[in-house]
């Protein structure tokens, strides 16, 4: 079962696109795959529209955390303290 806030974003984008450009996305794959989400949000920002450029960054936003970047260690070596 898919979040209902993405599910949500995902229809208000579906509506928007078709509205304001005519384009048609899949809201499931928009849920499912992150290459078509990721192809359907850049559409989003690139078409000029603020309402569909805020709606790409929430959805983005809701997506399942990444797991943190791990620091490198630094040689003291390589400190730039002497």
């Amino acid at each position: 079962m898919h979040d209902p806030v993405r599910h949500q974003i995902a229809s208000r984008i579906h509506d928007l696109l078709m509205h304001e450009m005519g384009e048609d996305v899949d809201i499931n794959l928009m849920l499912g795959p992150p290459e078509y989400a990721r192809a359907v949000l850049s559409l989003c920002r690139a078409c000029g529209s603020a309402e569909l450029g805020r709606l790409a960054e929430q959805f983005l936003l809701t997506q399942t955390p990444l797991p943190p970047l791990r620091t490198a260690a630094v040689s003291p070596s390589l400190s730039t303290r002497r």
